[in-house]
Formats: structure tokens, C-alpha cells, sequence
């Protein structure tokens, strides 16, 4: 019907050719739109017409691009493509018809899919309404002057009330672990992070924020010259808390304190008032706290000379800003659909990783097949790092006559776990906890949207609170610091991997476990005996290049300036590192403070982990692949020249301690009781082979960064290197790389320095 009532310029004519034309540009059309592409043959990415020895990022990426459809869902480069497959498969699936029987369906999967569903759909169709956030604040908090002109306004109790429902107050609220005891939960207290409002020196931001708010009071009922007037002074009164806000170089969290020592130290903020409504019956006074309480007591005499009107209108409106109330109805498609599926994410990432696990693998069957073999493909490959890495420091001179440290790094290492997705945590109905039971509870099918967000985040709330409370005195049982199930709160949209300092442990989101990084054609092939090499070799280059160099990248944090503040099971180290070891260590790692590096100081420990992190992934293909040494000389293990960094990162949430010198025992470390990884023996390769090897390797590293990073919000640090950088700064450092592509000394990937720490 489109195409004849479509007028056709410059006198063309409607002939067959013509209408087939149409027809093929609204199919594009329509995939564009409705975000079903049409497939085509993925492209390689790699430029040959490029000198692998004058920039290697180039060579390996320079024809790379993310399809159209995925940009629209955010891919701007490999990580965020990733990202981008896992959106579109939850879209395409959100966004179908949905069967009429699936509503009355007895079955679980299909009562959990219709939750799924009903949610995604609000969030897509409904638009949204102010009073209904009025509403659920008032049932907490009956009196705001600016609802209902009340005179006397609570003003910790209202702070409480909209904490109770996720938004940040006057001071934001967190439940973490605590950093002198990784098994025990509790409360923080730091100043808000002003999001919406920007950086002091965001005049955008600011001017958009003040013109947010305006358009809030308008729905609420004031005249546009009251709200106009209102609005410059919430503003001014978000500014001057804003001042108080330390920086994140000046912040200090001192140790645990009970809620009880809080308040009386902090008189006139009422803390007990504000935990009694928040906690309701599960409230105590011997909670623990850890508080910026430089932020607090400058708060203190904010509050005090604050307007009530201000103060409790601020505090009201904090509310539905926090869940960006009306930003997104008139927004692009793609924008609309990454922030229903981000809220998706953020509240039930449990069941949006079983869909999301579902749709890969077609059925739970296939889904639990797949995690077993994939988590002991992955737990192989992170135990062969780990005998890499200790190798490296039963080796290495900063541990020379200092057998107490190289004690306690060995025991860091061998203690260091791979957290990784569960089948019976994601797959198993009785898997599914009495808290999640509640939480899930919260979705009724008949509420609108701005309803079904509020239970849901006051219902997440609850839970965070509770695990708090689960454990007020050390020692704690183990399902109270939830080690072992931390991942869980990270959904199919989370594709970074994480170092966990207090746990001592790493995180592999299940976001990442498809292709390309995991290729279920290689299946058995890593360990087969399979005589066609050339297929293993590809498969494990691309395993080892891609999440060997992520785990192995991650596992280095554990021993970069700031991990090694932590001991082997997640506490403060105390300053078990002796001063000549330090010192040992910086004279290595100034190097990565060099002219090669760009704004090296704040991306020092992403350089050093890159770096060394690809050293291990590159000795543990090399040891999978039975490829000979390299011929060309290591890098002296002298420190370098380069002075010792002055200022070098420390943890801004950890105390800063001064190392002292410990005695140091007679004994020496023995070898590691953690298991050698098992691999099948294969065919001797040909040196042409293993020239290809290292290629492959090299190039499945490099594509880890093809595309650009995304730029940094006004104000953010940059704490990693451009992508260019991490490949062609990484790789100048190895000399393998530079002997396998025969680059000549002093090119870009050759150059005479070369940085490396273990």
C-alpha cells in the first residue's frame, strides 16, 4: 500500500524494478527501526595494507566497524558491541508478540518471562507521572510544605523516606563490604555524587538540571514565576552541598563505628531518627557504620541554616530525579530501550541473565551444558595464569633475600578465586532465595510503570539493608559477606571483568561468555587430540588473547599500588610489604611513567595490569601451544633508570599505611599446591607454525580494543589509556611481539625500552 501511494521524483516511473527497490529500502527500513537486521558475513577488521611494526592497533582494526544496528544500540567498540548483542537479543525478544496462552501458564519460566515482560513493556509504552512518586513519599512522610503547606517539616525522616526507595539524599547510603573485614557488610555514608546537577564546571549540566526541576514544580501545580523563583534556590542549595564534597584525593574512611558513636558524635543530624525509619523493626543502635564524617559535620551547618521550604522541597524532589522522571519519553528509540533494559539490569539482574541464558541456548538443557563446560574451561585457564604468574615471582629480584614477602604474595595468589555464573544459581528453581521470592514479589502486572519501579526499589532496598544486618559482629558466616555469590549482581548487560580487592577474587559477568570471545565451535577442541592443529591454534588464541588476557589482566590488579594495600584474603595489608620491596617494585614500575605513556599517573595501574597481565596470557599460549622460547634476550631485570614515582595512586577508600620492615623467616617458599592444569599433548609445530601461532595470538589481542573508547563525562578521571595505546604500548613491551613480525629496533612496536615489573 506504501509503495503506490508513494510519489516518485524526477518523473521516474512505478516499474517492477522500482517497486523491488522499495520493497528491499523499507526491509532496511524496517530493520533499522525495529532492530532486525539483515544478516550479513562479519568482515574482517584487519588492514593488511597497514605496517604491523609502526602501529599494530591499526593493522589488527583499521577496517573494523560496528554494524549500524548495534550502534544504535551503543557499540563504539569491542567491549560495547558485546554489549550491544546481548541488548539486541533481549530487545528482539521483549519486543515480540507474546503468546496469549503464556499469560495463564502454570510454569514458572513462562510466570518469571511474563514479570520480564510486563515490566520492559510499562517502561516502553507508559509515560509517567509525577504524583505518583508524591504519593508513595507521602504514605512514608505525610507533611512536605510544598504538597500540602504544612508548617513543620521532619527533615530526617524525610531524608529516610526517599532513601527507602533507592534515591540519594542529603548523604548517600550504600551497603558494601567492610574494608577491614571483606565478609561482613555494612552501611557508608558518603556525600551525594550530584549527577544530574554536574561538575562544578559543567555549565550544560547545570543549566539543563535547573530546567528539569522548573519543569517538575510546573507539573506539581506552581505558577511558572514561583517555580522559576523556587528553582534557582534548590540549585544554589544543591551548589553549596556540593562544596562540601570532598575530593576523591582527600577522602580518608576511617574504621567501623556503631551507629550509636555516630550520632552522638554528629548530634544534629538526628541519625538515629533517620536509621529508625529506614530500618523499621530490624532497627538497632549497634549497626556499623563507615562515614565521611568530614562531609557530615560541614552538613551539619548546612541543615541548620537552611530554609525548611528549600530544604524539604530539595529533598522531595531528589525522589523522582533519582529515577530520571520524564528524561526518557522523548528520547530516540535506542535511547529509550537502553534505559527500560538498564533498569531491568540494575533491578532483576538474576532473571534478566536467565533469559538472556535461555535465548543463547534455546533451553535450560542446552544453557546448563554450556555453563558446565565453560566454567571448567575457564577455572583450567585461570589455574594455568595463576602457575604463570608464580613462576614469575619465585623468580623475580624484587623478592631477592626477602623470602617473608615473597611468602605472602605466593599465598595471595594460590588464595585468589574465579568467580563465574553457576548453573545452580541461575538455572535450578530451588536456587532461588526467600529474598528474591520478595523482590520479585513486587511486580504485580496491573500497575503502571512509575509503580512497579518504586516496589521494586524499595523492595531492593530492604534486601541490601538486611544484608547489613545479618552480620553486626565479626566473625561472620559465610553467606553474610556473600563471597560466593557477589556475581550475582551483575546482569547480562555488565561485560567488564572485575578485580574484587576485598575478596580477593575475580568477576567474569556472564555478559561475556558468547562470541566472539567464547566460539562453541571450538568446543573440545583445546584439549582434544585432534591432529588439525591449525583449528586449535585459533581457538586458543582466541581464548587466551581475549579472556586469558582479561583474567590475566584482572589477577595483575591484585599486585598493582593498589592491590598490594590488600592481603591474600581481602584485608588491609597493615604494611606487610617491607620498604626495600617497594622500593624494588617502583623502580620497575616507573617505567610505565614514561614518555610512551599519556597522562601515566592516573593510568599507571591499567598499564602495569595490561602489560604483565599480557605477559602471563602470552606464556600460558605458549605452554598450551608447546612453543619454544624466545630467541631474542629478555628484558634486563635491572631497574630502569626512570626515578621513582613521586605521586603514585593509593586507595582512595583505604587508609594509607607506611610500610615497616618485618622479620624475615629462614625458609623459603615451597612450590604451589594448586593443581598444574591437564592438556592433551599436541603435534611438535614447524617453526613457519609457530610463527603463525604468536601472530594469531597477537592479533586476538589487539582486537580486544578495535573501535574507540567512549569519551569521559566533565569531571571523571581517565583511569585507562586510549585503545590505541593498550595495544601498541602493551605489545611494544613484549619482545616476542617484535621478533615475531621482525619489526626493526627503534619502530613504534620495538622500542628500546621496554617496561615489565615480574
Amino acid at each position: 500500500m506504501l509503495i503506490h501511494e508513494y510519489r516518485m521524483p524526477c518523473g521516474m516511473q512505478h516499474g517492477p524494478h522500482t517497486r523491488l527497490l522499495l520493497h528491499l529500502m523499507l526491509l532496511l527500513l524496517c530493520g533499522g527501526i525495529f532492530g532486525i537486521p539483515l544478516q550479513a558475513e562479519p568482515e574482517d577488521p584487519m588492514d593488511v595494507t597497514k605496517s604491523p611494526c609502526e602501529n599494530f592497533h591499526e593493522y589488527a582494526c583499521g577496517n573494523w566497524h560496528a554494524p549500524h544496528e548495534l550502534r544504535a544500540l551503543g557499540a563504539h567498540d569491542m567491549r560495547s558491541k558485546m554489549r550491544a548483542l546481548n541488548k539486541q537479543l533481549l530487545v528482539r525478544h521483549l519486543e515480540a508478540p507474546q503468546p496469549e496462552s503464556e499469560e495463564d501458564s502454570g510454569s514458572e519460566s513462562d510466570r518469571e518471562g511474563q514479570q520480564l515482560f510486563s515490566f520492559y513493556g510499562s517502561c516502553m509504552s507508559s509515560r509517567q507521572s509525577l504524583h505518583v512518586y508524591m504519593d508513595a513519599v507521602q504514605q512514608l512522610v505525610p507533611d512536605w510544605p510544598l504538597l500540602n503547606n504544612a508548617t513543620h517539616f521532619d527533615w530526617p525522616r524525610g531524608n529516610a523516606a526517599v532513601r527507602r526507595f533507592g534515591a540519594q539524599g542529603l548523604w548517600r547510603l550504600l551497603v558494601q563490604s567492610n574494608w577491614q573485614a571483606a565478609e561482613q557488610r555494612i552501611f557508608y555514608l558518603l556525600s551525594p555524587s550530584f549527577e544530574l546537577l554536574g561538575a562544578e564546571a559543567d555549565a550544560e549540566s547545570e543549566f539543563l538540571y535547573q530546567r528539569y526541576l522548573k519543569n517538575l514544580l510546573l507539573e506539581l501545580g506552581l505558577r511558572v514565576r514561583r517555580a522559576g523563583a523556587l528553582t534557582e534556590q534548590l540549585v544554589a542549595f544543591e551548589q553549596q552541598l556540593r562544596q562540601l564534597k570532598p575530593s576523591p584525593q582527600t577522602l580518608v574512611l576511617h574504621a567501623p563505628q556503631t551507629l550509636q558513636q555516630l550520632a552522638a558524635q554528629l548530634p544534629q543530624l538526628r541519625l538515629l531518627d533517620y536509621f529508625q525509619l529506614l530500618l523499621g523493626d530490624a532497627y538497632t543502635p549497634q549497626l556499623l557504620l563507615v562515614a565521611d564524617t568530614a562531609y557530615l559535620e560541614r552538613v551539619q551547618r548546612v541543615i541548620s541554616a537552611a530554609d525548611p521550604l528549600i530544604l524539604s522541597s530539595w529533598l522531595l524532589l531528589q525522589l523522582p530525579a533519582h529515577f530520571e522522571l520524564h528524561l526518557h519519553e522523548d528520547t530516540s528509540l535506542a535511547a529509550q530501550r537502553e534505559h527500560c533494559l538498564q533498569q531491568l539490569n540494575q533491578l532483576l539482574p538474576r532473571k534478566l541473565a536467565q533469559l538472556q541464558l535461555r535465548l543463547w541456548h534455546g533451553n535450560d538443557t542446552a544453557a546448563s551444558a554450556f555453563l558446565s563446560r565453560t566454567h571448567s574451561e575457564l577455572q583450567q585457564l585461570f589455574d594455568s595464569l595463576k602457575l604463570q604468574f608464580e613462576r614469575l615471582l619465585n623468580a623475580t629480584p624484587i623478592f631477592e633475600e626477602d623470602a617473608a614477602t615473597q611468602t605472602l604474595a605466593l599465598q595471595k595468589l594460590r588464595a585468589m578465586r574465579l568467580l563465574l555464573p553457576q548453573e545452580q544459581q541461575l538455572l535450578l528453581p530451588q536456587s532461588e532465595s526467600e529474598s528474591e521470592q520478595q523482590l520479585l514479589g513486587q511486580l504485580r502486572t496491573s500497575d503502571v510503570y512509575d509503580a512497579k519501579l518504586l516496589r521494586l526499589s524499595q523492595a531492593q532496598s530492604t534486601l541490601q539493608f538486611r544484608a547489613a544486618l545479618e552480620c553486626l559482629q565479626l566473625p561472620c558466616g559465610g553467606a553474610a559477606g556473600g563471597g560466593a555469590t557477589a556475581w550475582n549482581s551483575l546482569g547480562p548487560l555488565d561485560v567488564n571483568v572485575y578485580y574484587r580487592l576485598k575478596l580477593n577474587a575475580i568477576e567474569l559477568p556472564l555478559g561475556l561468555l558468547h562470541a566472539p570471545l567464547l566460539d562453541t565451535n571450538c568446543g573440545n577442541n583445546n584439549n582434544s587430540g585432534n591432529t588439525d592443529n591449525s583449528g586449535n591454534t585459533d581457538c586458543r588464541a582466541t581464548l587466551l588473547g581475549g579472556l586469558g588476557y582479561m583474567l590475566a589482566h584482572e589477577m595483575l590488579h591484585g599486585f598493582d599500588y593498589d592491590g598490594i594495600n590488600y592481603d591474600a584474603t581481602g584485608q588491609v595489608a597493615g604494611g606487610q610489604w617491607p620498604a626495600r620491596a617497594i622500593i624494588r617494585y617502583g623502580l620497575r614500575a616507573g617505567c610505565y611513567l614514561g614518555s610512551r605513556y599519556s597522562n601515566a599517573t592516573l593510568t599507571i595501574n591499567e598499564n602495569i595490569a595490561d602489560s604483565e597481565g599480557l605477559r602471563l596470557a602470552f606464556e600460558a599460549f605458549r605452554e598450551r601451544q608447546q612453543l619454544p622460547p624466545s630467541t631474542s634476550p629478555s628484558p634486563s631485570p635491572t631497574p630502569s633508570p626512570t626515578p621513582t614515582p613521586t605521586t603514585t595512586p593509593t586507595p582512595t577508600t583505604t587508609p594509607t599505611t607506611t610500610p615497616t620492615t618485618t622479620p624475615t623467616p629462614t625458609t623459603t617458599p615451597t612450590p604451589s599446591p594448586s593443581p598444574t592444569p591437564t592438556t592433551t599433548p599436541t603435534p611438535s609445530p614447524s617453526p613457519q607454525s609457530d610463527n603463525a601461532a604468536m601472530r594469531r595470538f597477537f592479533v586476538a589481542f589487539a582486537q580486544n580494543w578495535c573501535g574507540h573508547a567512549a569519551a569521559p563525562s566533565i569531571g571523571a578521571q581517565q583511569q585507562h589509556a586510549s585503545h590505541w595505546e593498550r595495544v601498541n604500548n602493551v605489545l611494544g613491551n613484549i619482545p616476542e611481539f617484535a621478533e615475531t613480525f621482525a619489526c626493526t629496533a627503534g619502530s613504534l612496536m620495538h622500542p628500546p625500552e621496554k617496561c615489565r615489573i615480574w
